[in-house]
């Protein structure tokens, strides 16, 4: 039994060919390798990143209103404390609207008996009422709320937002003069605005005001740089355009039917083609989780910190536009409830501004991320699995291609509306206030108090002729102290979870492997591997179809969801891909990001096709980065590709490659055992200024050494995300009989002698 460096690490690599490690370990040919689902650096709201933002937010309102505006809400009954005013506000449903005439025009004169509301079919009773300000002075509604316009305070909290990750630096320069003219010329006294920036992270340039000169110089200095990566993405997508119009053409010959020189030829430069397209495709996935992640997170803040105020709440976004990877449609739809919830309604301005060959689509993207992937037949949306990818994350990376489209639908679902088209944005924010001023807000609180997660429609009409009336459709009936916004389905998949994880209907492995990040928090990836031949595959004409749905929640010890994770897979399979399923496992990975503490991962699994179920349960415990030596656990694998540049930050990539992990544990007597794990604060030797740190694997069966021990020497310490030396290494499993067996590995800091010891099982089948 050999071994074999799977990466550079210390002297015992002088001789490495660098030809040994390109070539994936696997089994399969190069062609055709492993097809698996993988999902992963999909970053969630994480228990820590939460907090931080609700206590900026409530410092931030409690800072903002005084006592006296605190108590601008009366209760219609009289000599009730201040708790029964918040108790009676907590589960109203706030909806608002506006009306016009038949020219088109506001109509700010109705009172609250002019309105009727029903949801779901069933008639509610209105017990708030805020009419636009023209016409809120002696409406003489007796029984309801009284509105905030009789006592003098703001009633209108518009929050512009900068999107500086999709804004070109030369378009910043209209924004700002769009945002400044709005300030000078629009607002009133019933009106207070903030001013954030989202780069990497969420910013408040200004806090609420109403101080118009505040606002101004704010608004003066911002801007000034951007973090724009549309340069990139514009590029990126050329050379996708280029590359499948290239393929529109090309051959789709199998490579056991080419019979000549020319036609292996190429069948090559097809094949080269198509793994370039399906690198650029993942390049473009990464960056377009790299600009919507942090505005979607930041645009939920902003409203869950709206969501306690009383008042009319608009939400301002400029941005040039971003795409949404399938993998991010439930934060998507989260921040949409989460705006909902608060009554916030959403207005997204164009910062580009009038451009050449614009999109034209309006259409709101599909509620399912895969449901028109059945209808994808060209040749270069079929690309064949590469070096670790699949159908399914062909399909997940492609997310929906046209920048618009998640902007109509934030807009449109919220109450709001997607502005584009012109290089004046004060003709589009005079628009707005026009659309704030002319707003009814109407509350009522539902006859069902069974805030089970389902959709209710909600139709509002008036008692007066010839009146438009423009409002949501409808909303998601969450409960008011649930985080993590689950839709009635996924709590029904959820109910399943004891039965299926008492009576598995299907073999699943689930492995979390945390490793350190930056500023105190985690990376833990979370593998989940299902065998092939336990789902059911439908055919389809001459494809087989595989429906799949990963639903998984991270809770507290008080059982209190932080998060959740998954998606549904609903694909349709080439013969060739079927088969390559058939011979492995399927495969899917998401990234958590976690702060210290315990947490519990729920996961369950369905087979849509066959209704077969699969949960399992994990608890997780993250203690505090401290300066001891210290390591991971062991992550095993069976699978090794060449490494891309969307691939340096993750936790499974060292050097110029990158594992799958196994959850598994199950490998074959020609496969390769890859061993990898990260070491921290290990002390530099005096005499070379470096780590030197030792380990020792030994392979044990039945209680027997079953190999000779194999030492390994780690001495290059890693600064990203925080300094560590890896570990990565693979032994040939070949000439091992089939049977159990144990890893055991010793990790010696051999400056300051200090040892770790871990093992970890695993099986050779036959």
């Amino acid at each position: 039994m050999d071994r074999n460096e799977f990466c550079t690490k210390g002297p015992s690599t002088e001789n490495r060919n660098d030809d040994d490690y390109r070539t994936p370990i696997s089994r399969g040919s190069v062609s055709f390798p492993r097809l698996f689902v993988q999902s992963h650096r999909n970053e969630i709201f994480s228990s820590h990143i939460k907090v931080s933002l609700g206590v900026l937010f409530l410092t931030l309102f409690f800072n903002l209103f005084s006592p006296a505006q605190a108590q601008q809400v009366k209760s219609p009954q009289k000599n009730q404390d201040e708790d029964d005013v918040v108790r009676i506000r907590s589960n109203l449903v706030s909806i608002d609207v506006i009306v016009k005439d038949k020219k088109g025009k506001y109509v700010a004169d109705l009172t609250a008996e002019d309105f009727t509301i029903v949801e779901n079919g069933v008639s509610q009773k209105l017990e708030f009422f805020d009419a636009p300000l023209s016409s809120a002075q002696g409406t003489g509604n007796a029984g309801l709320v009284e509105s905030s316009a009789t006592t003098g305070v703001p009633r209108n909290y518009v929050s512009l937002v900068l999107d500086t990750l999709t804004t070109d630096l030369t378009n910043l320069k209209q924004v700002r003069e769009g945002t400044i003219k709005y300030v000078r010329e629009q607002i009133t006294d019933s009106d207070t605005v903030a001013v954030f920036s989202v780069a990497s992270g969420l910013q408040i340039l200004q806090p609420f005001t109403q101080d118009r000169a505040k606002l101004i110089a704010t608004l003066e200095k911002a801007g000034i740089t951007s973090n724009s990566t549309n340069f990139e993405q514009r590029d990126i997508q050329g050379n996708i355009s280029s590359l499948r119009e290239q393929l529109s053409g090309a051959s789709s010959t199998p490579a056991s039917s080419i019979t000549t020189n020319a036609g292996g030829s190429e069948a090559a430069r097809t094949m080269i083609a198509e793994r370039v397209l399906q690198q650029f495709v993942k390049l473009r996935t990464a960056l377009s989780v790299q600009q919507s992640r942090p505005l979607l997170a930041a645009l939920a803040a902003i409203c869950e910190g709206l969501r306690s105020i009383p008042g009319k709440k608009t939400l301002v976004l400029f941005s040039q536009g971003f795409v949404t990877p399938a993998v991010l449609d439930w934060q998507v739809q989260s921040t949409i409830d989460i705006a909902n919830r608060a009554n916030v309604a959403i207005y997204i301005i164009d910062a580009a501004g009038l451009r050449a060959g614009a999109p034209a689509s309006g259409s709101l993207v599909p509620a399912s991320p895969l449901a028109s992937l059945s209808g994808i037949t060209s040749q270069e949306q079929r690309i064949q699995a590469v070096g670790g990818d699949t159908v399914f994350d062909n399909a997940r990376n492609e997310g929906q291609n046209r920048e618009y489209d998640i902007l109509y639908r934030m807009s449109g679902d919220t109450g709001g509306k997607f502005f584009k088209g012109t290089n004046d944005l004060s003709q589009s924010l005079e628009r707005i206030n026009q659309e704030i001023q002319g707003r009814y807000t109407l509350s009522y609180r539902s006859t069902n108090q069974d805030f089970d997660g389902t959709f209710r429609k909600v139709k509002i009409e008036v008692r007066r002729p010839e009146t438009q009336i423009i409002s949501r459709a409808g909303y998601f009936a969450i409960p008011r102290e649930e985080i993590v916004l689950l839709s009635a389905s996924e709590k029904q998949l959820l109910a399943n979870l004891a039965a299926a994880r008492a009576k598995p209907e299907i073999p699943v492995f689930v492995e979390l492997s945390p490793f350190r990040s930056r500023d105190g928090f985690y990376t833990v990836p979370l593998s989940v591997e299902l065998p092939a031949a336990s789902v059911k595959f439908e055919r389809k004409d001459d494809k087989r179809a595989l429906q799949l749905e990963f639903l998984g929640v991270v809770k507290t010890p008080s059982d209190k969801i932080l998060a959740r994770l998954g998606g549904n897979f609903d694909v349709k399979l080439t013969a060739d891909e079927y088969q390559s399923i058939l011979n492995n496992n399927i495969f899917f990975r998401q990234d958590l990001q976690l702060g210290p503490g315990d947490y519990s991962i729920d996961l369950i699994v369905k087979d849509r096709q066959s209704g077969k179920m699969t949960a399992r349960s994990q608890r997780l415990s993250l203690a505090e980065s401290d300066a001891q030596f210290a390591s991971t656990a062991v992550v095993l694998s069976r699978y090794v590709e060449p490494a891309n540049a969307t691939d340096s930050m993750d936790v499974f990539t060292h050097g110029k490659t990158r594992i799958r992990p196994s959850p598994s544990r199950q490998f074959h007597a020609t496969d390769n055992l890859v061993m990898l794990l990260d070491v921290y604060n290990a002390a530099n030797s005096d005499e070379t200024g470096k780590p030197l740190v030792r380990v020792t694997v030994r392979l044990m069966k039945d209680g027997q050494p079953a190999t000779k021990p194999f030492d390994y020497v780690l001495t290059e310490t890693q600064t990203e995300p925080v300094p560590h030396l890896t570990f990565a290494e693979y032994l040939r499993l070949s000439g091992l009989s089939a049977g159990h067996y144990l890893a055991k590995i010793e990790t010696k800091d051999m400056v300051t002698r200090k040892l770790i010891t871990q093992e970890t099982s695993f099986e050779i089948v036959p």
